[in-house]
């Protein structure tokens, strides 16, 4: 991958804002690596399982394995690799697995790494690239492409992460603490906080008196689990609560 090339598909990874986006952007980068296929898993956890993943893997490859109970892709392999620090060589499992990886040959998938990636609160994902075709050549093409095959891996991780907290923010605003979203006054508190007036001005201009202002403040500051007002407008400002200006 081209210099200039691989660094428009980290941006356009690091960019996505849907698991959509980001499942085309990283499928885009691997197609450009010459593997046909890509399947990326990911568990998210802050305090609540979340999970995203998404792949191109044949539907016939989905059904095989969903009749047996089982996933050699990524679950056996997701057991390996995350015990790994290196990427981990299909054709280092194979022989352990030759049935389930004859199988994988015929419908296209036939030689390929996965490449894990962990956080430092427990999060994990694996990122599997597939070539169509196996042998000598194949393993050469996988190790020249390892170095952009980590880069990716670890845009897409950063990506997921990002758009799992941000769903999570929604849902929190969905349900917040007194199931409740922010009332016409705490909204209002924050529009003219957003714009830089003070507590006294905000109060002036909606007739209230500044202590009111300051307790609109504080209940938008905990329904959005914000550290101060600024916080508070920002979040709800990204949030779509409020508009910006």
């Amino acid at each position: 991958m081209a210099r200039t090339s691989s660094t428009l598909r980290l941006k356009q990874i690091l960019a996505g804002r849907s698991q959509q986006d980001l499942g085309e952007a990283a499928l885009l980068a691997a197609r450009e690596l010459k593997f046909a296929r890509l399947m990326f898993s990911g568990s998210f956890s802050h305090g609540a399982r979340a999970e995203l993943g998404f792949d191109n893997f044949p539907s016939e490859w989905h059904r095989y394995c969903a009749a047996r109970g089982r996933d050699l892709l990524p679950g056996a392999l997701r057991r390996l690799a995350l015990q790994e620090v290196t990427p981990l060589l299909w054709c280092r499992v194979a022989p352990t697995a030759a049935r389930s990886f004859a199988k994988a040959r015929d419908l296209g998938l036939a030689a390929g790494v996965s490449c894990s990636v962990r956080g430092p609160h427990g999060e994990w994902s694996l990122t599997s690239f597939a070539l169509s075709w196996d042998g000598p050549a194949a393993e050469h093409h996988i190790a020249t492409a390892l170095p952009d095959c980590q880069l990716i891996a670890c845009a897409i991780h950063c990506a997921a992460a990002r758009i799992v907290r941000r769903t999570r923010e929604h849902a929190m605003l969905r349900r917040p603490a007194n199931g409740q979203l922010l009332s016409e006054r705490e909204s209002q508190c924050l529009i003219e906080s957003a714009r830089g007036k003070t507590i006294s001005e905000v109060g002036e201009i909606l007739q209230i008196s500044e202590r009111t202002v300051a307790f609109h403040l504080a209940n938008a500051r905990r329904k959005l689990d914000a550290a101060n007002s600024r916080h508070a407008v920002t979040k709800a400002i990204s949030l779509k609560l409020i508009a910006a200006g």
